[in-house]
């Protein structure tokens, strides 16, 4: 069960955090939040909230707005995010949702949320330099198409990650 729901699905006003919606709207990305009046467009309109009705971009908006920062930050749908950009090509107030999920996973992240995978391809990128294991297949298919052999050298993308602390988020199941 969630932290701030009891069994039927009520939110408990003690449990919610008054200073969560500050601190996302504190970021310029996410003052776009302020002109949301939660009239679904976004959702209507969102293809991940096709496969899972329990998302959307509008109950996001509201947990925000109500503190639920635990369920927000925790949630893996903040993840799910495909960037098609609907909810905002379709929202009548221009709020950019997209920049404000950029936010909340930079908030998750930096709490330790971030998914493990999330974390695994941020050490591979470290390693390798890109975000996925080089192999002879690839080089195969690299050589056949004339383009150069990839190089496995990750050394000035880790010095950027390192540099943005990126290397130290540790993943939901590390934590």
């Amino acid at each position: 069960m969630k932290q701030s729901e009891s069994k039927k699905g009520t939110i408990c006003v003690a449990e919610l955090d008054p200073n969560f919606k500050s601190e996302v709207m504190k970021h310029e990305e996410a003052q776009g939040l302020y002109a949301c009046f939660a009239c679904g467009t976004c959702t209507a309109g969102c293809p991940i909230h096709e496969i899972f009705p329990e998302y959307g971009p509008r109950k996001l908006a509201k947990m925000v707005k109500l503190g639920m920062r635990q369920e927000v930050l925790s949630s893996p749908y903040i993840w799910y995010c495909v960037t098609c950009h609907n909810c905002e090509q379709r929202c009548p107030q221009n709020v950019g949702f997209f920049k404000i999920l950029n936010v909340l996973k930079n908030m998750a992240a930096k709490n330790g949320y971030a998914p493990p995978s999330w974390v695994e391809q941020t050490q591979l990128i470290m390693q390798t330099g890109t975000i996925f294991p080089k192999d002879e297949e690839l080089d195969k298919k690299r050589k056949a198409l004339f383009l150069p052999a990839m190089k496995s050298d990750g050394a000035k993308a880790k010095r950027l990650i390192q540099f943005t602390g990126l290397d130290k988020i540790k993943s939901q199941t590390e934590s």
